[in-house]
C-alpha cells in the first residue's frame, strides 16, 4: 500500500483504475477498506482513490486530528497521485471532510456526493461527544466496536461486514478516536453549502438513525441544484448495507457529470 508523508503524518491510500479521478472519504471508525465494493464497481472507468484518515487504518496521528487536517491530507494524497480535479464522495464523517475540502480547494472538485452525513450537529454534537467519551471511559475500543457495528450496520448485513468494522474500529487508539469525535461533531460546515457550485447529490439509507433525514434535507436545500435520494434497505453505512443499489446510484450520478 502506498503512503504519502504530510504534516508529520504517514497517510495510507489506494489508487486503482483508469479514467477521471474519483476520491472517497470514509466514515468514523472505518477506513479506506469500506469502499472496496465501490472501487471494484467503478475502476473500469474511474481512477478510484481512497485514503485512511489520520488515526484510522494504516495512517498515523502524531499531530492531532481535525476536519481541516483531514481535508489537507486528502489534498496531499491527490497531489501524490497527480490529480488536479476529482469527483468526490464523503460518507458520514466524510461529508464534513468533503465540504471542508471543497471550501479550501473548490477548483479541484468536479462533482460532490454526500452520503449518510451532515454539515453540522448543533447542540446534539455536544451530547454525542459526551456520550462517546463516557462510553469509552468504561470500556475498551474492542468492546465499543462490537456495540458500534451492531448499531451502525443492519442485522441483515453480512457477518463479514460486521467483523471488518469491529476489527477496524477496535484497533484505533482511543485518544485518536476521541480527537476525531470532538472535531467532527463540533464542526459547522453549513456556511459552505451555498458556495458549492458543482453538481451535488445527497443520499442516505432509509434506516439511517445516526444521521436522520433532516440533516440530509438541510444539505440538499443549502446546495443549489442538489438532488436528495433515499437508498432502500440500508442504514447509516449504506454502501456496506446495500452496495448494489448504492453503486448504481453513484455510478449514474458520476457518469452523468463525466460525459
Amino acid at each position: 500500500m502506498p503512503f504519502v508523508e504530510t504534516d508529520g503524518e504517514r497517510i495510507a491510500y489506494v489508487k486503482e483504475g483508469t479514467g477521471p479521478a474519483l476520491a472517497f472519504v470514509h466514515s468514523l471508525g472505518t477506513g479506506l477498506y469500506m469502499y472496496r465494493d465501490q472501487i471494484a464497481a467503478l475502476k473500469d472507468r474511474y481512477t478510484c482513490i481512497a485514503y485512511d484518515t489520520r488515526g484510522h487504518g494504516d495512517s498515523t496521528c502524531r499531530t492531532g486530528w481535525t476536519v481541516a487536517k483531514a481535508a489537507a491530507d486528502l489534498k496531499a494524497v491527490l497531489d501524490a497521485c497527480g490529480v488536479a480535479r476529482t469527483h468526490l464522495l464523503g460518507l458520514s464523517m466524510g461529508g464534513p471532510i468533503a465540504l471542508a475540502f471543497y471550501d479550501r480547494f473548490p477548483q479541484m472538485v468536479r462533482s460532490l456526493v454526500i452520503a449518510d452525513s451532515f454539515c453540522e450537529q448543533n447542540a446534539g454534537g455536544k451530547d454525542r461527544i459526551k456520550g462517546m467519551g463516557d462510553a469509552l471511559a468504561k470500556q475498551s475500543m474492542k468492546d465499543f466496536a462490537v456495540w458500534y457495528a451492531n448499531d451502525r450496520l443492519l442485522k441483515s448485513t453480512s457477518k463479514k461486514a460486521h467483523d471488518e468494522l469491529i476489527a477496524a474500529l477496535g484497533k484505533i487508539d482511543k485518544d485518536h478516536y476521541l480527537q476525531t469525535v470532538r472535531s467532527i461533531f463540533s464542526e459547522d460546515l453549513s456556511g459552505v453549502l451555498a458556495k458549492v457550485s458543482v453538481p451535488a447529490y445527497v443520499i442516505l439509507g432509509d434506516q439511517d438513525k445516526s444521521t436522520p433525514m433532516p440533516m440530509s434535507e438541510k444539505m440538499a436545500k443549502g446546495i443549489k441544484g442538489a438532488r436528495l435520494e433515499v437508498i432502500p434497505d440500508a442504514g447509516h453505512l449504506a454502501n456496506i448495507d446495500n452496495p448494489a443499489v448504492f453503486n448504481r446510484m453513484i455510478a449514474t450520478f458520476f457518469d452523468a457529470q463525466t460525459r
